[in-house]
């Protein structure tokens, strides 16, 4: 399955902040970037945190470069599979499979937090690495 599709049994008792956060990954998965845009304040800066990328740990701020920085050539899985929150806060552990075009798929596990400011995402921090038993 390409795309991300969250359980039924997730959306039970979840906050609305985390319900923000699963639209916001199943959208980025899906590549449906009118959602992602959908899910961010105007001002969002993201940063993120991923060996052997020249972008790694260089803040991108505003929604149009944060969504031009986030495009990817193909769709690709991520699911959170641990959701914590505390205020406006959501910190998410989760699992990405990225298709190759050679076949084949990256598996990473990231580790996200969200800020989020009436109801959308303010600022996103991930710190990504291969999940190199998984490959």
């Amino acid at each position: 399955m390409v795309g991300f599709m969250p359980e039924p049994a997730n959306a039970l008792g979840m906050s609305s902040n985390k319900k923000l956060i699963e639209t916001y990954q199943a959208s980025l998965g899906n590549l449906d970037w009118a959602a992602v845009a959908s899910c961010l304040t105007d001002d969002v800066e993201r940063v993120e945190w991923a060996d052997g990328f020249p972008s790694s740990g260089v803040p991108v701020r505003g929604k149009a470069a944060v969504i031009k920085d986030m495009e990817a050539p193909r769709r690709f899985q991520i699911q959170a599979t641990r959701m914590t929150e505390e205020n406006n806060v959501v910190v998410a552990e989760c699992v990405v499979r990225v298709p190759l075009e050679k076949g084949g798929y990256f598996v990473g596990r990231a580790l996200s937090v969200y800020e989020l400011e009436n109801g959308k995402i303010k600022r996103m921090t991930s710190f990504v690495a291969e999940d190199k038993k998984a490959t």
